[in-house]
């Protein structure tokens, strides 16, 4: 029997640096995320669980959740996640969030406008770490070298 979403989203809302901290013997926030993403592909209502992954990487900016990892994919996964993905982006632009902008970016997209937009607006964003700011900035060049 699967976990209810409540469940799920006191278990995301745990997790914490500290969990994915690479000088942390004990981190287990890969794993944890890995088994609650796997968890939440299986569910059929993903416009409810995916606000809460967005949460998570607003959250935990800082820590290194996959290259693209679990996050990323179990959103990919589904067609729905591109509107909050830009509702992510202007909140709090993250690394994960401007990397999965310019991944849409790549598919060359109808309303690849905005999404470069979206990046522009992420370079100088007030609440971006200095991390996403220069990611956001690297994919403008990479994306004007490729239109």
């Amino acid at each position: 029997m699967s976990r209810s979403l409540t469940v799920i989203a006191a278990e995301l809302e745990a997790l914490t640096l500290l969990d994915f901290h690479p000088m942390n013997a004990n981190a287990d926030g890969a794993d944890r995320l890995q088994a609650i993403c796997a968890e939440l592909v299986e569910r059929d209502d993903p416009e409810r669980w995916a606000p809460l992954l967005y949460s998570l990487m607003e959250r935990l900016d800082d820590a290194d959740m996959g290259s693209p990892g679990p996050i990323v994919h179990t959103l990919e996964a589904w067609s729905g996640y591109p509107p909050l993905l830009a509702e992510s982006l202007r909140r709090k632009p993250t690394p994960l969030t401007v990397w999965m902008a310019n991944r849409l970016l790549n598919t060359d997209p109808s309303d690849a406008t905005q999404w470069l937009e979206l990046l522009r607006q992420s370079v100088g964003h007030s609440a971006a770490s200095p991390e996403a700011r220069a990611d956001a900035e690297d994919f403008l060049e990479h994306q004007a070298s490729h239109r």
